[in-house]
């Protein structure tokens, strides 16, 4: 009886043994990496390209164990469902059941897109090119094209833009109805229809489309074909879509006048046609300094008061609702009376770059200092790269009245320069030009003692400030020559030469033909990147496009240049017919 019982418990661990042995089992370790992509079981499935297809439900049952994923923004249904399809995975089939309510075109091709939402259970692979095309008509439409979006201003691939094709023509068809087709782009910006209809269509590609697939006409990006497009045989290959912000409509939007002395009003645009006129105050001062999207009114008052000016577009009219005529009108803004004394107390003349004093021990936040405090540790002078050729440019925090060079001191190497001359900069009260005879590969310090600055406010320089310049050698620079080609004759261009994000120079010119050359001296040592803009408009910067009026954007080109070296000259041909280098590379 005893051998019989312990026979039996030994049946028992082996077949617990086994069991756990089978629920163990996993894929041979060292054996190849599976690659192969999950594929459709076609005699087990829904049939593909169905004609005079009347279900409500698709089932596609794969050959391997499977998963489902990111099904609202792989799945794509086109021409689009007014309902949500619901999409599930019963063991190896999903199942995509159309709404109870969903009502299907008549003699219509639909396509359903499943891009990479079906995917191997072990590697991830996913489902190669799965689609499900199905028509309530007679036959399945067999057109299609392809093409790409770019970013418009960089000229990059742009990923998950729905690409809408409309029957209605209308510009509004965009923003107020859902397009007859659709689809969206890749990683790489690429996009591809089949399976359509012969027809004329207006074709626009927007962002943030995942919702109702309509542009909401100011927010959103879009890119568009300026004319409608037939689909038919010979279409294969559409020219790239350019994605921008739609131009808005010019308006103020931001001031900032909450301290005494400046009243700066910045816009959604350039700010160069903005006229200002501001209350007559006797004795009075102003002083108006422009920036690109900008204006900056500094201002000194006899007395504290409250003032207004008014800032005047020529894209600033109403229509008159009895009249049905124009009329300007201007904005309008309120300075408060803001305390002058208190200012002139506060305010101290430094360079504009300047940090802020590092607080010494002893001053943590939120204590009073007691009198022995020390002051705050004050930073090394900052030392900037000069050009032995060029004129220092000197920025600082303030505008400024007059300057006295006799409490200026540039030393080089510990010995005072006496021939050095200082004048003001034209366009910005804040600045001054520093000039003398360079010497290559020396260092200079400049020290401006109190005294030696005026600001707007009549307040004079109380602290002292230092600056170095390191002065590069010639041998340590390098010289570039571009040569631009397949240019257009007549038109007008700007090209900015960067380094980095850093815009080391700006020219302008016009072709005369297909070919232009520019030369740079005196470079940096660097990796350049060169922006070609053909400039349209003449206005010396980019534009963006404007969906309502059918205008593009202003086209860039980029092109990014071998590394200069030192005392070396680089010849680089760049193409204004290539939007970007990787553009054309992919």
């Amino acid at each position: 009886m005893l051998y019989l019982l312990r026979q039996y418990h030994l049946y028992i661990v082996i077949i617990l043994s086994a069991l756990i042995s089978c629920a163990r089992q996993g894929a041979p370790a060292g054996g190849p990496k599976d690659t192969r992509p999950p594929e459709v079981d076609s005699l087990r499935s829904t049939p593909n390209f169905s004609t005079r297809f009347d279900k409500r439900k698709v089932e596609l049952k794969f050959d391997e164990w499977v998963l489902l994923s990111d099904v609202a923004t792989q799945i794509v249904v086109s021409p689009p469902l007014a309902k949500r399809p619901e999409v599930v995975l019963k063991g190896r089939t999903v199942v995509l059941t159309l709404d109870k309510n969903e009502v299907l075109r008549p003699n219509t091709t639909y396509t359903i897109n499943f891009g990479a939402s079906v995917k191997d259970l072990h590697e991830s692979n996913p489902a190669k090119d799965l689609r499900f095309v199905f028509s309530t008509g007679d036959f399945i439409d067999s057109l299609g094209f392809r093409g790409s979006v770019v970013d418009a201003f960089s000229g990059e691939p742009v990923e998950n833009i729905a690409i809408l094709l409309h029957e209605n023509l209308n510009d509004t068809a965009v923003i107020k109805e859902r397009p007859y087709y659709f689809t969206k782009t890749d990683k790489s910006g690429q996009f591809g229809f089949q399976n359509l209809k012969a027809g004329v269509f207006q074709i626009v590609a927007i962002e943030g489309a995942d919702v109702d697939l309509k542009w909401d006409g100011a927010n959103e990006k879009i890119a568009f074909i300026s004319q409608p497009v037939t689909v038919s045989d010979s279409l294969k290959v559409m020219p790239a879509l350019k994605l921008f912000k739609n131009q808005p409509s010019f308006r103020l939007q931001n001031q900032q006048t909450g301290r005494y002395g400046l009243a700066k009003v910045v816009f959604n645009g350039a700010a160069d046609s903005v006229r200002v006129q501001w209350q007559d105050i006797p004795g009075a001062r102003m002083l108006l300094e422009k920036a690109p999207d900008s204006l900056s009114i500094w201002y000194d008052l006899p007395v504290d008061t409250s003032w207004f000016m008014e800032l005047r577009h020529p894209a600033w009219v109403k229509t008159d609702s009895a009249s049905g005529l124009s009329r300007p009108f201007a904005d309008t803004i309120r300075i408060k009376k803001l305390n002058r004394a208190d200012f002139m107390e506060k305010h101290q003349l430094s360079f504009a770059d300047a940090v802020a004093p590092v607080a010494a021990a002893g001053q943590g936040r939120g204590k009073s200092a007691a009198p022995s405090t020390p002051k705050p540790l004050r930073q090394p002078p900052k030392t900037v790269i000069q050009l032995h050729s060029q004129e220092a440019m000197l920025a600082f925090n303030y505008p400024l009245q007059t300057f006295d060079t006799a409490f200026w001191q540039l030393q080089l190497d510990s010995v005072v320069v006496r021939q050095f001359s200082v004048r003001k900069d034209s366009l910005q009260p804040g600045k001054l030009i520093l000039s003398t005879n360079w010497k290559q590969g020396k260092t200079y310090a400049l020290t401006l003692l109190p005294g030696a600055l005026t600001d707007f406010w009549g307040k004079t320089l109380s602290d002292t400030l230092r600056r170095n310049f390191n002065v590069t050698e010639e041998k340590q620079l390098g010289s570039l020559t571009v040569n631009f080609s397949k240019l257009r004759p007549g038109s007008a261009y700007v090209f900015e030469l960067l380094n980095n994000n850093t815009l080391e120079a700006t020219r302008q010119f016009v072709a005369e033909t297909d070919t232009y050359q520019l030369n740079f001296e005196q470079l940096q040592v660097a990796g350049y990147t060169g922006r070609l803009l053909e400039d349209r408009n003449k206005n010396g910067r980019w534009d963006t496009g404007n969906f309502a009026q059918k205008l593009q954007p202003e086209t860039l080109f980029t092109k990014k240049m071998d590394p200069l070296r030192a005392n070396w000259s680089l010849d680089v041909d760049f193409s204004a017919e290539v939007v970007s280098e990787k553009k054309r590379k992919q």
